[in-house]
Protein backbone atom coordinates (compact mmCIF):
# COMPACT_ATOMS: atom_id res chain seq x y z
CA UNK A 1 0.00 0.00 0.00
CA UNK A 2 3.05 2.24 -0.02
CA UNK A 3 2.04 3.83 -2.81
CA UNK A 4 -1.40 5.17 -2.43
CA UNK A 5 -0.49 6.51 0.86
CA UNK A 6 2.40 8.30 -0.26
CA UNK A 7 -0.20 10.04 -3.17
CA UNK A 8 -3.71 9.81 -2.01
CA UNK A 9 -3.15 12.99 -0.09
CA UNK A 10 -1.05 15.16 -2.81
CA UNK A 11 -4.26 14.15 -4.59
CA UNK A 12 -6.24 15.24 -2.64
CA UNK A 13 -4.45 18.76 -2.53
CA UNK A 14 -4.07 19.25 -5.99
CA UNK A 15 -8.43 18.65 -5.69
CA UNK A 16 -8.88 21.22 -3.00
CA UNK A 17 -6.44 23.40 -4.20
CA UNK A 18 -8.41 23.87 -7.58
CA UNK A 19 -12.51 23.86 -5.89
CA UNK A 20 -11.78 25.62 -2.65
CA UNK A 21 -9.97 28.52 -0.97
CA UNK A 22 -7.36 27.60 1.43
CA UNK A 23 -7.27 29.13 5.27
CA UNK A 24 -5.63 32.11 5.03
CA UNK A 25 -2.54 31.04 7.09
CA UNK A 26 -1.73 28.78 4.91
CA UNK A 27 0.68 29.01 1.77
CA UNK A 28 -0.85 27.87 -1.13
CA UNK A 29 2.64 26.84 -2.27
CA UNK A 30 3.28 24.22 0.32
CA UNK A 31 0.55 22.84 1.04
CA UNK A 32 1.14 20.47 4.57
CA UNK A 33 -2.34 18.12 4.12
CA UNK A 34 -2.48 18.07 7.82
CA UNK A 35 -2.63 21.31 8.28
CA UNK A 36 -6.07 21.27 5.55
CA UNK A 37 -9.48 21.85 7.68
CA UNK A 38 -12.27 18.74 7.00
CA UNK A 39 -14.18 21.85 6.03
CA UNK A 40 -11.41 22.47 3.05
CA UNK A 41 -11.35 18.30 2.12
CA UNK A 42 -15.21 17.13 2.61
CA UNK A 43 -15.66 18.06 -1.25
CA UNK A 44 -12.36 16.31 -2.64
CA UNK A 45 -12.95 13.46 -0.63
CA UNK A 46 -16.48 12.74 -1.16
CA UNK A 47 -15.53 13.10 -5.23
CA UNK A 48 -12.70 10.50 -4.47
CA UNK A 49 -15.56 7.98 -3.37
CA UNK A 50 -17.33 8.42 -6.54
CA UNK A 51 -14.13 7.97 -8.84
CA UNK A 52 -13.95 4.90 -7.04
CA UNK A 53 -17.12 3.67 -8.00
CA UNK A 54 -16.62 4.41 -11.07
CA UNK A 55 -14.01 3.13 -12.17
CA UNK A 56 -12.71 -0.42 -12.34
CA UNK A 57 -15.41 -1.30 -9.76
CA UNK A 58 -17.91 -0.79 -12.07
CA UNK A 59 -16.72 -1.26 -15.53
CA UNK A 60 -15.73 -5.08 -14.21
CA UNK A 61 -18.76 -5.10 -12.17
CA UNK A 62 -20.94 -4.62 -15.48
CA UNK A 63 -19.36 -7.21 -17.33
CA UNK A 64 -18.97 -10.01 -15.09
CA UNK A 65 -23.10 -9.46 -14.83
CA UNK A 66 -23.02 -10.02 -18.57
CA UNK A 67 -24.55 -6.67 -18.82
CA UNK A 68 -21.25 -5.26 -20.85
CA UNK A 69 -19.78 -6.73 -23.96
CA UNK A 70 -17.09 -6.05 -25.84
CA UNK A 71 -17.48 -4.08 -29.16
CA UNK A 72 -15.33 -7.07 -31.22
CA UNK A 73 -16.41 -4.89 -34.79
CA UNK A 74 -14.43 -2.04 -33.32
CA UNK A 75 -11.65 -3.68 -31.02
CA UNK A 76 -10.20 -7.05 -32.31
CA UNK A 77 -10.45 -8.40 -28.87
CA UNK A 78 -11.50 -6.59 -26.19
CA UNK A 79 -12.20 -7.95 -22.99
CA UNK A 80 -10.18 -10.87 -22.94
CA UNK A 81 -9.11 -11.37 -19.54
CA UNK A 82 -12.61 -10.39 -18.07
CA UNK A 83 -13.89 -12.83 -19.95
CA UNK A 84 -11.51 -15.64 -19.41
CA UNK A 85 -11.44 -14.92 -16.09
CA UNK A 86 -7.38 -15.53 -16.28
CA UNK A 87 -7.13 -12.68 -12.73
CA UNK A 88 -3.59 -12.66 -11.32
CA UNK A 89 -2.28 -9.79 -8.98
CA UNK A 90 -2.15 -7.45 -12.10
CA UNK A 91 -6.34 -7.75 -12.44
CA UNK A 92 -8.57 -5.18 -10.81
CA UNK A 93 -5.96 -3.27 -9.08
CA UNK A 94 -7.96 -0.18 -9.53
CA UNK A 95 -10.75 -0.98 -6.84
CA UNK A 96 -8.08 -1.93 -4.08
CA UNK A 97 -6.60 1.69 -4.84
CA UNK A 98 -9.16 3.35 -5.46
CA UNK A 99 -10.76 2.21 -2.04
CA UNK A 100 -7.68 3.08 0.05
CA UNK A 101 -7.32 6.22 -1.79
CA UNK A 102 -10.89 7.46 -0.97
CA UNK A 103 -10.77 5.86 2.66
CA UNK A 104 -7.26 7.02 3.45
CA UNK A 105 -9.02 10.78 2.51
CA UNK A 106 -12.30 10.41 4.68
CA UNK A 107 -10.13 8.85 7.79
CA UNK A 108 -8.22 12.36 7.66
CA UNK A 109 -11.48 14.00 7.99
CA UNK A 110 -11.96 11.80 10.90
CA UNK A 111 -8.54 12.09 12.57
CA UNK A 112 -8.82 16.18 12.61
CA UNK A 113 -12.85 16.18 13.17
CA UNK A 114 -12.86 16.51 17.14
CA UNK A 115 -14.36 20.05 16.82
CA UNK A 116 -16.52 19.31 13.95
CA UNK A 117 -18.31 16.27 14.53
CA UNK A 118 -20.78 16.43 11.57
CA UNK A 119 -17.93 16.79 9.11
CA UNK A 120 -16.68 13.60 10.70
CA UNK A 121 -19.76 11.96 10.68
CA UNK A 122 -20.29 12.24 7.04
CA UNK A 123 -16.69 11.04 6.37
CA UNK A 124 -17.37 7.65 8.89
CA UNK A 125 -20.34 6.74 6.66
CA UNK A 126 -18.59 7.09 3.66
CA UNK A 127 -16.15 5.50 4.53
CA UNK A 128 -17.62 2.30 6.14
CA UNK A 129 -18.99 2.56 2.22
CA UNK A 130 -16.44 2.38 0.69
CA UNK A 131 -14.38 -0.16 2.17
CA UNK A 132 -17.53 -2.70 2.32
CA UNK A 133 -16.29 -3.32 -1.11
CA UNK A 134 -12.61 -4.18 -0.69
CA UNK A 135 -14.25 -6.72 1.97
CA UNK A 136 -16.73 -7.88 -0.82
CA UNK A 137 -14.11 -8.42 -3.56
CA UNK A 138 -10.97 -9.02 -1.33
CA UNK A 139 -11.78 -11.03 2.08
CA UNK A 140 -9.15 -9.66 5.16
CA UNK A 141 -7.13 -5.99 4.31
CA UNK A 142 -5.43 -3.83 6.18
CA UNK A 143 -7.22 -1.78 8.33
CA UNK A 144 -6.75 -1.22 12.22
CA UNK A 145 -2.88 -0.47 10.87
CA UNK A 146 -3.80 1.40 7.79
CA UNK A 147 -4.45 5.17 6.75
CA UNK A 148 -1.19 5.92 8.57
CA UNK A 149 0.78 7.31 6.31
CA UNK A 150 4.61 7.42 6.64
CA UNK A 151 4.43 6.17 10.39
CA UNK A 152 3.43 2.27 8.71
CA UNK A 153 3.70 2.17 5.29
CA UNK A 154 3.40 -2.19 5.98
CA UNK A 155 -0.13 -2.56 7.51
CA UNK A 156 -1.28 -5.93 9.08
CA UNK A 157 -4.18 -7.73 7.55
CA UNK A 158 -7.11 -7.47 9.39
CA UNK A 159 -9.65 -10.76 9.69
CA UNK A 160 -12.75 -9.53 7.34
CA UNK A 161 -15.14 -10.25 10.28
CA UNK A 162 -12.86 -7.41 12.31
CA UNK A 163 -13.52 -5.04 9.64
CA UNK A 164 -17.36 -5.63 8.89
CA UNK A 165 -17.86 -5.44 12.73
CA UNK A 166 -16.12 -2.33 12.67
CA UNK A 167 -17.44 -0.57 9.84
CA UNK A 168 -20.78 -1.14 11.50
CA UNK A 169 -19.23 0.39 14.51
CA UNK A 170 -18.25 3.60 12.46
CA UNK A 171 -21.99 3.80 11.70
CA UNK A 172 -23.04 3.94 14.71
CA UNK A 173 -20.55 6.19 16.30
CA UNK A 174 -21.78 8.46 13.33
CA UNK A 175 -25.93 8.18 13.72
CA UNK A 176 -24.84 9.29 17.91
CA UNK A 177 -22.84 12.16 16.38
CA UNK A 178 -25.46 13.60 14.59
CA UNK A 179 -27.86 12.81 17.15
CA UNK A 180 -26.01 14.40 19.55
CA UNK A 181 -24.40 17.71 18.41
CA UNK A 182 -25.69 21.01 18.83
CA UNK A 183 -26.09 22.41 15.38
CA UNK A 184 -24.38 26.05 15.01
CA UNK A 185 -21.99 27.85 13.52
CA UNK A 186 -19.14 26.13 14.49
CA UNK A 187 -20.31 22.99 13.54
CA UNK A 188 -22.67 23.19 10.56
CA UNK A 189 -22.19 21.33 7.61
CA UNK A 190 -22.48 23.83 4.54
CA UNK A 191 -24.33 23.29 0.72
CA UNK A 192 -20.62 24.25 -0.61
CA UNK A 193 -18.89 21.54 1.63
CA UNK A 194 -21.03 18.61 1.30
CA UNK A 195 -22.35 18.08 -2.42
CA UNK A 196 -24.34 15.02 -1.41
CA UNK A 197 -26.80 15.88 0.66
CA UNK A 198 -26.38 19.73 1.37
CA UNK A 199 -25.46 19.80 4.96
CA UNK A 200 -28.92 18.06 5.24
CA UNK A 201 -27.64 15.48 8.46
CA UNK A 202 -31.76 14.04 8.60
CA UNK A 203 -30.64 12.59 5.14
CA UNK A 204 -27.07 11.50 5.96
CA UNK A 205 -28.74 9.42 9.22
CA UNK A 206 -30.77 7.55 6.94
CA UNK A 207 -28.21 7.04 4.71
CA UNK A 208 -26.31 5.76 7.34
CA UNK A 209 -28.83 3.36 8.44
CA UNK A 210 -29.11 2.14 4.71
CA UNK A 211 -25.26 1.54 5.10
CA UNK A 212 -25.47 -0.44 8.08
CA UNK A 213 -28.70 -2.67 6.70
CA UNK A 214 -26.29 -3.59 4.15
CA UNK A 215 -23.24 -4.20 5.92
CA UNK A 216 -25.79 -6.41 7.71
CA UNK A 217 -27.62 -8.23 5.44
CA UNK A 218 -24.69 -9.22 3.63
CA UNK A 219 -24.10 -11.54 6.36
CA UNK A 220 -27.83 -13.01 6.59
CA UNK A 221 -25.62 -16.48 5.33
CA UNK A 222 -23.47 -17.06 8.29
CA UNK A 223 -24.30 -19.17 11.04
CA UNK A 224 -20.96 -18.66 13.37
CA UNK A 225 -22.48 -17.84 16.97
CA UNK A 226 -20.62 -15.12 17.44
CA UNK A 227 -21.11 -13.18 13.92
CA UNK A 228 -25.14 -14.21 14.28
CA UNK A 229 -25.73 -12.59 17.67
CA UNK A 230 -24.03 -9.48 16.92
CA UNK A 231 -25.53 -9.28 13.46
CA UNK A 232 -29.36 -10.23 15.29
CA UNK A 233 -28.42 -7.61 17.87
CA UNK A 234 -27.73 -4.97 15.58
CA UNK A 235 -30.79 -5.32 13.07
CA UNK A 236 -33.04 -4.63 15.89
CA UNK A 237 -31.69 -1.75 16.55
CA UNK A 238 -32.75 -0.70 13.02
CA UNK A 239 -35.80 -2.57 13.64
CA UNK A 240 -39.23 -0.44 11.85
CA UNK A 241 -42.91 -0.72 10.25
CA UNK A 242 -41.62 2.11 7.87
CA UNK A 243 -39.64 2.78 5.11
CA UNK A 244 -39.56 6.29 5.52
CA UNK A 245 -36.71 5.83 8.64
CA UNK A 246 -34.27 4.85 5.74
CA UNK A 247 -33.20 6.89 2.87
CA UNK A 248 -35.25 5.82 -0.05
CA UNK A 249 -34.26 8.24 -2.74
CA UNK A 250 -31.52 8.63 -5.36
CA UNK A 251 -28.55 9.54 -3.62
CA UNK A 252 -26.83 12.36 -6.03
CA UNK A 253 -23.32 13.41 -5.94
CA UNK A 254 -22.45 17.03 -8.03
CA UNK A 255 -19.16 19.11 -7.08
CA UNK A 256 -20.01 20.67 -9.88
CA UNK A 257 -19.29 18.69 -12.88
CA UNK A 258 -18.81 20.35 -16.39
CA UNK A 259 -17.17 19.90 -19.35
CA UNK A 260 -14.72 22.98 -18.84
CA UNK A 261 -11.44 20.59 -19.17
CA UNK A 262 -10.02 16.88 -18.65
CA UNK A 263 -10.69 17.05 -14.88
CA UNK A 264 -13.69 18.45 -14.46
CA UNK A 265 -16.79 15.97 -15.82
CA UNK A 266 -18.75 13.11 -14.07
CA UNK A 267 -16.30 11.01 -13.80
CA UNK A 268 -18.62 7.74 -15.27
CA UNK A 269 -19.25 10.05 -18.19
CA UNK A 270 -15.16 10.68 -18.58
CA UNK A 271 -15.13 6.89 -18.40
CA UNK A 272 -17.78 5.31 -20.19
CA UNK A 273 -19.32 8.48 -22.27
CA UNK A 274 -19.70 9.47 -25.66
CA UNK A 275 -17.32 12.44 -26.28
CA UNK A 276 -14.04 13.71 -24.49
CA UNK A 277 -14.93 17.02 -22.44
CA UNK A 278 -15.98 19.90 -24.69
CA UNK A 279 -17.32 17.13 -27.56
CA UNK A 280 -14.12 17.74 -29.26
CA UNK A 281 -13.46 14.37 -30.12
CA UNK A 282 -15.08 11.01 -29.64
CA UNK A 283 -14.38 8.88 -25.99
CA UNK A 284 -13.37 5.66 -28.28
CA UNK A 285 -12.49 3.57 -25.24
CA UNK A 286 -15.51 4.29 -23.43
CA UNK A 287 -18.98 4.74 -25.70
CA UNK A 288 -17.25 2.56 -28.19
CA UNK A 289 -16.30 -0.57 -26.50
CA UNK A 290 -19.00 -1.19 -24.53
CA UNK A 291 -21.93 -2.62 -25.48
CA UNK A 292 -25.29 -4.34 -24.33
CA UNK A 293 -24.51 -8.01 -23.74
CA UNK A 294 -26.95 -10.48 -25.84
CA UNK A 295 -27.98 -12.01 -21.81
CA UNK A 296 -29.23 -8.43 -20.48
CA UNK A 297 -30.21 -7.63 -24.21
CA UNK A 298 -32.80 -10.80 -23.99
CA UNK A 299 -33.43 -10.58 -20.23
CA UNK A 300 -35.33 -6.92 -21.40
CA UNK A 301 -36.58 -7.35 -24.85
CA UNK A 302 -38.85 -10.00 -23.83
CA UNK A 303 -36.59 -13.18 -25.44
CA UNK A 304 -36.60 -15.02 -22.01
CA UNK A 305 -39.17 -14.60 -20.48
CA UNK A 306 -42.22 -13.75 -22.64
CA UNK A 307 -42.43 -10.88 -25.29
CA UNK A 308 -44.94 -9.24 -22.89
CA UNK A 309 -42.11 -9.11 -20.45
CA UNK A 310 -40.76 -6.70 -22.73
CA UNK A 311 -38.87 -4.07 -20.53
CA UNK A 312 -38.55 0.06 -21.76
CA UNK A 313 -36.46 0.28 -19.12
CA UNK A 314 -33.81 -1.66 -21.53
CA UNK A 315 -33.78 0.34 -24.47
CA UNK A 316 -33.35 4.09 -22.27
CA UNK A 317 -30.19 2.20 -21.03
CA UNK A 318 -29.07 0.78 -24.39
CA UNK A 319 -29.70 2.10 -27.59
CA UNK A 320 -29.89 1.32 -30.86
CA UNK A 321 -28.24 3.30 -33.97
CA UNK A 322 -31.11 4.99 -35.43
CA UNK A 323 -32.42 8.75 -37.14
CA UNK A 324 -35.79 8.53 -35.88
CA UNK A 325 -36.69 11.59 -34.11
CA UNK A 326 -40.20 9.72 -33.62
CA UNK A 327 -41.80 11.19 -30.00
CA UNK A 328 -41.44 7.69 -28.42
CA UNK A 329 -38.95 6.03 -26.68
CA UNK A 330 -37.44 2.96 -28.48
CA UNK A 331 -39.09 -0.51 -28.31
CA UNK A 332 -37.38 -3.12 -25.82
CA UNK A 333 -37.48 -5.34 -28.72
CA UNK A 334 -34.65 -3.06 -30.18
CA UNK A 335 -31.92 -4.24 -27.62
CA UNK A 336 -29.58 -6.25 -28.96
CA UNK A 337 -26.60 -7.76 -27.37
CA UNK A 338 -23.55 -9.27 -28.29
CA UNK A 339 -22.44 -12.74 -26.92
CA UNK A 340 -19.28 -12.65 -24.63
CA UNK A 341 -16.74 -14.38 -25.96
CA UNK A 342 -18.73 -15.42 -29.09
CA UNK A 343 -18.07 -14.84 -32.79
CA UNK A 344 -19.17 -12.78 -35.11
CA UNK A 345 -22.42 -13.66 -36.73
CA UNK A 346 -22.16 -13.85 -40.48
CA UNK A 347 -23.18 -10.35 -42.08
CA UNK A 348 -23.51 -8.19 -38.46
CA UNK A 349 -22.00 -5.01 -38.39
CA UNK A 350 -21.64 -2.65 -35.10
CA UNK A 351 -24.25 -0.77 -35.91
CA UNK A 352 -27.10 -3.48 -35.11
CA UNK A 353 -25.88 -3.45 -31.65
CA UNK A 354 -26.99 -1.25 -28.62
CA UNK A 355 -24.40 0.53 -27.04
CA UNK A 356 -24.41 2.08 -23.60
CA UNK A 357 -27.54 4.96 -23.78
CA UNK A 358 -29.08 7.11 -21.52
CA UNK A 359 -26.85 10.69 -20.99
CA UNK A 360 -23.77 8.88 -21.94
CA UNK A 361 -24.56 9.41 -25.76
CA UNK A 362 -26.61 12.57 -25.17
CA UNK A 363 -30.94 12.45 -24.32
CA UNK A 364 -32.83 9.53 -24.03
CA UNK A 365 -36.45 10.19 -24.83
CA UNK A 366 -38.26 12.22 -21.99
CA UNK A 367 -41.23 10.25 -22.16
CA UNK A 368 -42.93 12.20 -19.38
CA UNK A 369 -42.24 15.89 -21.45
CA UNK A 370 -41.80 14.78 -24.66
CA UNK A 371 -41.56 18.13 -26.05
CA UNK A 372 -39.07 19.23 -23.82
CA UNK A 373 -35.80 19.03 -26.15
CA UNK A 374 -33.19 21.55 -25.21
CA UNK A 375 -32.86 24.26 -27.63
CA UNK A 376 -31.33 26.68 -24.99
CA UNK A 377 -27.82 24.34 -25.63
CA UNK A 378 -27.60 24.89 -28.96
CA UNK A 379 -29.93 26.54 -30.98
CA UNK A 380 -28.52 24.43 -34.17
CA UNK A 381 -28.45 21.32 -33.42
CA UNK A 382 -32.00 19.43 -34.89
CA UNK A 383 -33.95 17.07 -32.66
CA UNK A 384 -32.10 14.52 -35.25
CA UNK A 385 -28.86 15.35 -33.95
CA UNK A 386 -30.05 15.09 -30.35
CA UNK A 387 -31.30 11.72 -30.76
CA UNK A 388 -29.16 10.31 -33.29
CA UNK A 389 -25.99 11.48 -31.45
CA UNK A 390 -22.72 10.15 -32.36
CA UNK A 391 -23.96 7.09 -34.50
CA UNK A 392 -22.18 6.24 -37.85
CA UNK A 393 -18.97 8.65 -36.62
CA UNK A 394 -21.36 11.52 -36.84
CA UNK A 395 -20.34 14.52 -34.17
CA UNK A 396 -22.32 17.33 -34.69
CA UNK A 397 -23.34 17.06 -31.44
CA UNK A 398 -20.84 16.06 -29.72
CA UNK A 399 -20.63 20.08 -27.41
CA UNK A 400 -24.28 18.50 -26.33
CA UNK A 401 -23.13 15.77 -25.36
CA UNK A 402 -20.12 16.83 -23.38
CA UNK A 403 -22.21 19.72 -21.87
CA UNK A 404 -24.83 17.66 -20.91
CA UNK A 405 -23.37 14.37 -19.98
CA UNK A 406 -20.05 15.41 -18.59
CA UNK A 407 -22.28 17.80 -16.14
CA UNK A 408 -24.51 14.77 -14.97
CA UNK A 409 -24.80 13.68 -11.30
CA UNK A 410 -22.61 11.28 -9.90
CA UNK A 411 -24.78 8.60 -7.88
CA UNK A 412 -23.72 6.39 -4.93
CA UNK A 413 -26.98 4.88 -4.88
CA UNK A 414 -30.30 4.28 -6.92
CA UNK A 415 -33.98 5.12 -5.18
CA UNK A 416 -34.31 1.58 -6.79
CA UNK A 417 -31.47 -0.12 -5.08
CA UNK A 418 -32.39 1.66 -1.76
CA UNK A 419 -35.98 0.17 -2.24
CA UNK A 420 -34.25 -3.02 -3.11
CA UNK A 421 -32.40 -3.29 -0.10
CA UNK A 422 -35.29 -2.33 2.00
CA UNK A 423 -37.53 -5.78 -0.16
CA UNK A 424 -34.79 -7.24 0.46
CA UNK A 425 -34.89 -6.61 4.67
CA UNK A 426 -38.40 -7.50 4.50
CA UNK A 427 -38.11 -10.83 2.89
CA UNK A 428 -35.15 -12.27 5.74
CA UNK A 429 -36.19 -10.53 8.73
CA UNK A 430 -40.08 -9.70 8.76
CA UNK A 431 -40.53 -9.86 12.18
CA UNK A 432 -37.81 -7.08 12.75
CA UNK A 433 -38.71 -4.81 9.70
CA UNK A 434 -42.57 -5.03 9.16
CA UNK A 435 -43.02 -3.35 6.48
CA UNK A 436 -44.48 -4.84 2.97
CA UNK A 437 -41.55 -6.31 1.44
CA UNK A 438 -43.21 -6.92 -2.38
CA UNK A 439 -44.42 -2.65 -1.71
CA UNK A 440 -40.47 -2.23 -1.50
CA UNK A 441 -40.08 -3.97 -4.43
CA UNK A 442 -42.86 -2.46 -6.85
CA UNK A 443 -41.40 1.13 -5.51
CA UNK A 444 -38.39 0.16 -6.66
CA UNK A 445 -39.48 -0.70 -9.83
CA UNK A 446 -41.50 2.60 -10.21
CA UNK A 447 -38.41 4.49 -9.33
CA UNK A 448 -36.24 2.87 -11.80
CA UNK A 449 -38.76 3.52 -14.71
CA UNK A 450 -39.07 7.14 -13.15
CA UNK A 451 -35.81 7.82 -13.21
CA UNK A 452 -35.34 6.17 -16.84
CA UNK A 453 -37.77 9.13 -18.03
CA UNK A 454 -40.44 6.69 -18.15
CA UNK A 455 -44.69 6.94 -17.83
CA UNK A 456 -46.10 5.11 -14.56
CA UNK A 457 -48.23 3.31 -16.41
CA UNK A 458 -45.21 1.87 -18.24
CA UNK A 459 -43.85 0.54 -14.62
CA UNK A 460 -47.53 -0.91 -13.75
CA UNK A 461 -48.02 -2.56 -16.78
CA UNK A 462 -44.84 -4.08 -16.87
CA UNK A 463 -45.03 -5.51 -12.81
CA UNK A 464 -48.57 -7.20 -13.87
CA UNK A 465 -46.82 -8.76 -17.10
CA UNK A 466 -43.66 -10.11 -15.17
CA UNK A 467 -45.45 -10.60 -11.72
CA UNK A 468 -46.11 -14.63 -12.51
CA UNK A 469 -42.92 -15.32 -14.57
CA UNK A 470 -40.02 -17.02 -13.11
CA UNK A 471 -38.57 -13.28 -12.02
CA UNK A 472 -41.83 -12.20 -10.99
CA UNK A 473 -42.79 -11.22 -7.36
CA UNK A 474 -44.83 -14.13 -7.87
CA UNK A 475 -43.76 -16.54 -9.93
CA UNK A 476 -40.07 -16.71 -9.10
CA UNK A 477 -38.92 -19.79 -6.86
CA UNK A 478 -38.25 -17.46 -4.07
CA UNK A 479 -38.41 -13.62 -3.64
CA UNK A 480 -35.39 -12.93 -3.08
CA UNK A 481 -34.30 -14.18 -6.99
CA UNK A 482 -37.45 -11.57 -7.89
CA UNK A 483 -35.08 -8.85 -6.47
CA UNK A 484 -31.73 -9.81 -7.76
CA UNK A 485 -33.53 -9.70 -11.11
CA UNK A 486 -34.30 -6.05 -10.63
CA UNK A 487 -31.41 -5.22 -8.95
CA UNK A 488 -29.75 -6.54 -12.55
CA UNK A 489 -32.06 -4.73 -14.44
CA UNK A 490 -32.12 -1.59 -13.12
CA UNK A 491 -28.87 -1.05 -11.56
CA UNK A 492 -27.15 -1.46 -15.11
CA UNK A 493 -24.29 0.64 -16.11
CA UNK A 494 -24.57 2.82 -12.53
CA UNK A 495 -24.38 0.12 -10.36
CA UNK A 496 -24.46 -2.91 -11.18
CA UNK A 497 -21.02 -3.79 -8.27
CA UNK A 498 -24.86 -4.37 -5.72
CA UNK A 499 -25.93 -7.14 -8.13
CA UNK A 500 -22.56 -8.51 -8.69
CA UNK A 501 -21.63 -9.31 -5.44
CA UNK A 502 -25.45 -10.37 -4.32
CA UNK A 503 -24.89 -12.49 -6.94
CA UNK A 504 -22.24 -14.55 -5.37
CA UNK A 505 -24.10 -14.44 -2.26
CA UNK A 506 -27.81 -15.75 -3.51
CA UNK A 507 -26.49 -17.42 -7.29
CA UNK A 508 -29.61 -15.04 -8.81
CA UNK A 509 -30.07 -14.44 -11.28
CA UNK A 510 -28.70 -17.04 -13.42
CA UNK A 511 -25.71 -15.36 -15.10
CA UNK A 512 -23.62 -17.25 -17.65
CA UNK A 513 -19.98 -17.20 -18.16
CA UNK A 514 -18.57 -15.68 -21.57
CA UNK A 515 -18.01 -18.61 -23.89
CA UNK A 516 -14.49 -18.32 -23.55
CA UNK A 517 -14.18 -18.65 -19.45
CA UNK A 518 -11.56 -21.37 -18.12
CA UNK A 519 -13.49 -21.66 -14.79
CA UNK A 520 -16.86 -23.17 -14.38
CA UNK A 521 -18.13 -20.09 -12.08
CA UNK A 522 -17.18 -15.99 -11.35
CA UNK A 523 -14.43 -15.46 -9.18
CA UNK A 524 -15.48 -15.12 -5.10
CA UNK A 525 -12.66 -12.87 -4.72
CA UNK A 526 -9.90 -11.22 -6.79
CA UNK A 527 -6.08 -11.73 -6.01
CA UNK A 528 -4.60 -8.76 -3.80
CA UNK A 529 -2.50 -6.76 -6.31
CA UNK A 530 1.13 -7.02 -7.45
CA UNK A 531 1.99 -3.88 -4.98
CA UNK A 532 1.06 -5.49 -1.68
CA UNK A 533 3.61 -8.63 -2.92
CA UNK A 534 6.34 -6.29 -3.41
CA UNK A 535 5.39 -3.51 -0.88
CA UNK A 536 3.73 -5.46 2.41
CA UNK A 537 4.99 -8.71 1.66
CA UNK A 538 5.40 -9.64 5.20
CA UNK A 539 1.52 -9.39 5.87
CA UNK A 540 -0.12 -9.84 2.10
CA UNK A 541 -2.02 -13.27 2.56
CA UNK A 542 -0.37 -15.61 -0.82
CA UNK A 543 -3.36 -16.75 -2.75
CA UNK A 544 -3.80 -18.29 -5.91
CA UNK A 545 -6.05 -18.24 -8.86
CA UNK A 546 -7.24 -21.27 -8.13
CA UNK A 547 -7.86 -20.69 -4.78
CA UNK A 548 -10.18 -17.65 -5.68
CA UNK A 549 -12.93 -20.00 -7.71
CA UNK A 550 -13.77 -21.79 -4.61
CA UNK A 551 -14.98 -21.33 -1.31
CA UNK A 552 -12.22 -21.68 1.46
CA UNK A 553 -10.77 -19.41 4.04
CA UNK A 554 -10.01 -16.86 1.77
CA UNK A 555 -13.67 -16.15 0.73
CA UNK A 556 -15.04 -13.43 2.33
CA UNK A 557 -16.50 -14.56 5.62
CA UNK A 558 -19.99 -13.85 4.77
CA UNK A 559 -19.44 -16.22 1.47
CA UNK A 560 -18.21 -19.00 3.10
CA UNK A 561 -21.05 -21.64 3.43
Amino acid sequence: MKKIFLYSSLALVAFVSSCREIDDNISPNNVDPSEISPRQTLTAAQNLVMTAQAGTMNSLSNVWTNTWAGNYYYFGNPLTREYSLDISNTFGTGIWSSSYNAANNLQGIIDKGSALPLHSAIARILKAYQLQYVVDFYGDAPYSEAFKGQNNLTPRYDDDVTIYRALVEEINKAILDIDNTVVNGNTVVTPQEDVIFGGNMANWKKFAKNVKLKLLLRQSKVTTPSVRSYVDAQLQTLATSSTADFYVGDVVINPGYSNKNSATPNPLFSNYGAVNFQGSSLNTNGWRLYKASQYYANSVNGTLYGSTTGDYRGSQIFRRATTSTSAAPQPPSSVVGIRQGGVKPAGSTEWQYSYIGWKFIGSTFDETAPTQIPPQVNPDISNQAIYAMVFQGDTSAGSYIAEVGGAMDGYLALASENQLLLAEAATLYPGIFTFSAQGAYNTAVQNSFAFYKLLPARATNYLNALNNTSVGWNGASNKILAIQYQRFVSLANLRQVETYINFLKTGYPAIPNADNAIFPNKPYRLIYPVSEYTGNSSNVPNVSQAQVFVKNQFTPFWNQN
